[in-house]
């Protein structure tokens, strides 16, 4: 058995065979082949990540939507070092927890439009499961069938992967195909016309919920104000109950407190996690209006319709009561759109010169990336070398491309990014909202030197440490 102390000092070749023993077999196989997957990260601050070789990496994936206030915010560890010495308890189910009801009154107030009845849970799928179910009760199971985008990602329980499409591991392209919950189809992403087809063939007194994404995340695309104001009335005349799905977006990573505002176009439900848990902490959260939340569980018997053992933890709550306070005091919503000036202006730039294998750059707020070139005829000597058929993927040149760009960041640019193939291949150049310009012009010269290095080169690298075995 373990100690922390002893687990601190676990070398990487140990941690691979732990990891391969007794956590996941093949992720040590996967890990290794990268360069960030042979080196220890030992603590993080703000924006930067610090190895035990004594590298300072800069995150540009944000924490994956996690970091928006960065790594270890003092305030956030501040609260949480107040409540754990306090010795209040954790757990609440026979009684009330005063920092679940500060929590529920902040997280209301940040996201305003009268949602105000929030739900605590444990992770961004979770909120999205809660979602489902309370839309589908407050219909007293009448209505059998749930709208979702032809793009989305809303996670990976059988709920939430039953509404996703786009993603290759719970969508059509998955490498598995997983059974779905009932009732479950698709519509084309920001296409008001192909919602209101498919709720007409499906009968529109039978649909109970439509999610949307008001900017798809992992594809970098935003819905129109209109197609929001179409679908919000829409969904208004037939009551059925509209679902935004806010968990990457929210805090302000692209450029508003939450999307939603862009428009003030409110949902009756919004789900959300990632940073409402500041880095710290394991917590998601649904919030909904008074409307839906009264003709779901407004009687004595709703009441506890829905609880889990874990939702709402004390320490977690007071993680999140601190990160809507953050939100406002920090001003993150319009740093992140400083961001997106530099950003949108830069990565163009990319775009636009012939120096560059950039074809397209696109984000909001602090949340971008960039689509490679990648010509076939590039690759065509490299093709015959590769011990696999990479026509079993259409993408596959360019996620092993983007793959090594991202290698070789790590390598040459002490930067970490990280890639989604939702639709493209995307190279995410993503850092937390609270991140300074001036770091980011600090990096981009080691950024665009990068971008410029030989692709074959980067990619032998890659295929040399196996990563196409995987």
């Amino acid at each position: 058995m373990y100690t922390l102390e002893e687990a601190n000092a676990l070398n990487i070749s140990e941690i691979h065979e732990i990891y391969r023993n007794f956590s996941n077999q093949k992720l040590p196989d996967i890990y290794k082949r990268f360069s960030f997957g042979s080196e220890i990260i030992e603590r993080a601050e703000g924006d930067f990540l610090y190895t035990q070789s004594g590298r300072k990496i800069l995150d540009l994936t944000g924490g994956l939507g996690v970091a928006n206030f960065g790594h270890n915010n003092p305030r956030i560890l501040d609260v949480r070092k107040k409540f754990v010495e306090s010795k209040r308890p954790e757990i609440h189910k026979s009684y009330f927890n005063p920092i679940l009801a500060a929590a529920s009154k902040n997280l209301s107030e940040v996201v305003g439009s009268g949602l105000n009845y929030s739900f605590f849970c444990n992770s961004g799928a979770e909120s999205i499961d809660g979602a489902l179910k309370i839309s589908y009760k407050r219909h007293h199971g009448k209505r059998k069938f749930v709208l979702h985008s032809n793009r989305s990602f809303h996670g990976k329980t059988l709920g939430a992967g039953s509404i996703s499409a786009g993603d290759n591991f719970v969508g059509g392209k998955s490498r598995f195909f997983f059974q779905k919950i009932p009732g479950t189809t698709a519509y084309e992403f920001n296409n008001f016309t192909s919602i209101k087809e498919e709720c007409e063939r499906l009968g529109t007194d039978n649909v109970y919920a439509i999610f949307v994404e008001p900017i798809s995340c992992s594809t970098l695309t935003p819905c129109s104000e209109q197609f929001l104001k179409d679908v919000r009335q829409y969904c208004t005349e037939h009551k059925i109950t509209l679902v935004f799905d806010e968990i990457y977006s929210g805090f302000g990573k692209c450029g508003y407190d939450f999307y939603f505002h862009r428009f003030g176009v409110a949902p009756d439900v919004i789900c959300l996690s990632k940073a409402l848990g500041g880095g710290k902490a394991s917590i998601s959260a649904y919030v909904t209006n008074e409307k839906v939340y009264s003709e779901a569980y407004g009687t004595v018997g709703g009441a506890l319709t829905h609880s889990t053992t874990y939702n709402s933890f004390g320490e977690e709550c007071a993680t999140a009561l601190e990160c809507c306070n953050i939100l406002k005091d920090c001003n993150v919503a319009q740093n992140a759109q400083k961001l997106q000036s530099y950003l949108s202006e830069e990565l163009n730039k990319l775009v636009a010169s012939s120096d560059y294998p950039v074809i397209e750059a696109r984000g909001a707020g602090s949340h971008y990336g960039i689509i490679l070139e990648t010509k076939h005829e590039m690759f065509q000597g490299l093709v015959e070398l590769l011990p696999i058929d990479y026509t079993s993927d259409p993408l596959f040149m360019r996620k092993l491309y983007t793959t090594a760009v991202a290698n070789s960041l790590w390598d040459k640019a002490d930067i970490l990014v990280a890639f989604t193939s939702n639709m493209d291949v995307i190279l995410n150049f993503s850092p937390s909202p609270i991140t300074s310009v001036d770091t980011l012009k600090e990096h981009m010269p080691k950024f665009k030197e990068v971008l410029q290095g030989n692709p074959i080169s980067m990619i032998m690298k890659v295929v040399k440490n196996g990563l196409v075995k995987i």
